[in-house]
């Protein structure tokens, strides 16, 4: 086997590898450089590695090409002397380099995605589709590259290590990556917020103490994730129909959460620091329509409800208190802005999947807010931080500390969920068991949780300082009764 052969195997090998480490990426996070630098902060330059993967393929394609190059000659040169030469195989050289240029396109077209992602800090699922499926293609040539040529060397008998490269590629692969018809939720990243939003004209220090953001991990499960579960704790599974919608636009949702918490968290910390009016509600923003649901092909992610039969709805709550008023069955009359403009529909109401006796349409929803925000705030992409709206009252806190002589941490490290509203209230977040377990392993002082969620944290870390609150101002009053 020559060197541009085992080229072939080694990136095969490595891709393996990294795609394991991928998975398991949460498992160093307790990793920092001083007090600032987080592992996740190091992971975008790491995602250049993947890109080792189809360069490697590509090297080992020209190296395949300057092979078949030379055996073109000697055969020429054979030609010239008179000696005989199987016929046909100039063709079968011919057919190698188209083969091993095609692979070379497909690989550097892999490595350019990868590399795309890494400087932008995207993880979008439609450039990860066009990654992978780069990244199979190249995989399925350099298996077929290797097929012929041990074939060729064996004199027409079956390439043994060809088809066992081809095997453990599949099973392997299938054990990653097979789809399967659950969710899975892990522990994840800590995050330093003073890192990942800076307030203009800050530094973003601080005060002396230390502001942590946590995130855990929820995507499609495949097969390996049960050996994972055995292995590490705080694996949870959940069938994925729940989402109620297909996974584009669940990370469409997630994505456009995490812009609209970056917002409604700077302006409510705004305020809390004594700049600008915060938030106002004045209506219910549809943030997701359930497929099939009885709002389906009539609501849209976008759209605002302001009104309920007679009754106006400024808010998501107000919305919530005004269709406890309708029974399940009933149609009810909506008055929505679309673009702006107002648009009125009827929509029959169902059952409460939760609640027999409440109506529902199928829909989720936010408070619509006008936003005051005098400051800009520069935030900082992370290719592991795609979405979500739970980091609002962590960004809110960050904010205040920032903006407020000497800091509100009074030197605790602390780490902080929970989705924020208008009116600075904490609200409830997933996978909270899991980002107790973060937290824990990253030695904060304490990890303020939306109250409610305090006993289900401790599942994930019953040694760990956990502070259940209901507003910012309640984090604001217990840091400063307790100073370090």
């Amino acid at each position: 086997m020559t060197y541009w052969q085992r080229m072939y195997l080694i990136g095969m090998g490595l891709a393996i590898l990294l795609c394991i480490a991928g998975e398991l990426i949460w498992i160093p996070d307790p990793v920092h450089i001083g007090m600032n630098v987080y592992w996740i902060d190091l992971l975008n330059g790491m995602v250049f590695l993947l890109a080792a993967v189809p360069l490697l393929w590509g090297a080992a394609a020209i190296g395949g090409i300057g092979h078949a190059r030379k055996e073109a000659l000697r055969i020429a040169r054979a030609g010239q002397e008179g000696d005989g030469q199987p016929r046909g195989q100039g063709i079968r050289l011919y057919v190698d380099v188209l083969r091993r240029w095609l692979l070379l396109l497909l690989s550097v077209g892999a490595a350019v995605f990868i590399g795309w992602m890494a400087a932008t800090g995207e993880m979008r699922l439609a450039l990860l589709i066009w990654a992978a499926g780069l990244l199979a293609a190249s995989w399925a040539i350099a298996l077929w590259d290797l097929f012929v040529l041990e074939r060729r060397r064996r004199g027409g008998r079956m390439p043994r290590r060809a088809v066992t490269a081809a095997a453990l590629s599949v099973v392997l692969l299938l054990a990653l990556f097979y789809p399967m018809p659950y969710m899975v939720t892990y522990p994840g990243l800590s995050v330093n917020m003073h890192r990942y939003a800076v307030a203009e004209g800050e530094s973003g220090e601080g005060g002396n103490g230390e502001i942590m953001g946590v995130l855990v991990f929820d995507r499609p499960a495949f097969p390996i994730d049960w050996l994972y579960a055995e292995l590490f704790p705080n694996y949870k599974f959940r069938p994925i129909r729940k989402l109620g919608m297909s996974i584009g636009s669940y990370e469409s949702l997630v994505h456009n959460l995490k812009l609209e918490a970056n917002d409604l968290g700077s302006a409510v910390g705004f305020k809390l620091a004594g700049i600008g009016d915060g938030a106002v509600a004045y209506g219910a923003l549809v943030q997701s329509v359930q497929i099939g649901g009885p709002a389906y092909g009539q609501l849209r992610p976008g759209d605002i409800i302001i009104r309920i039969n007679t009754h106006a709805v400024s808010s998501s709550l107000t919305l919530t208190n005004v269709m406890r008023l309708i029974e399940p069955g009933d149609t009810v009359e909506v008055t929505l802005l679309r673009n702006n403009e107002p648009l009125t529909l009827r929509l029959h109401t169902v059952v409460h999947p939760e609640d027999e006796n409440r109506p529902a349409v199928g829909i989720t929803v936010d408070d619509a807010l006008m936003l005051d925000l005098p400051m800009k705030v520069r935030f900082r992409s992370y290719f592991a931080h795609e979405g979500g709206p739970s980091h609002g009252a962590a960004l809110a806190l960050t904010l205040i500390d920032q903006l407020t002589p000497g800091g509100v941490t009074f030197g605790n490290r602390v780490a902080v969920t929970g989705t924020i509203n208008a009116n600075g209230t904490v609200g409830k977040i997933g996978g909270i068991r899991q980002k107790a377990y973060t937290v824990y392993r990253n030695g904060a002082d304490v990890f303020f949780v939306p109250y409610g969620q305090a006993q289900e944290a401790r599942l994930g870390a019953p040694e760990l300082n956990i502070v259940p609150v209901q507003t910012l101002r309640d984090i604001l009053d217990w840091l400063k009764a307790h100073p370090r």
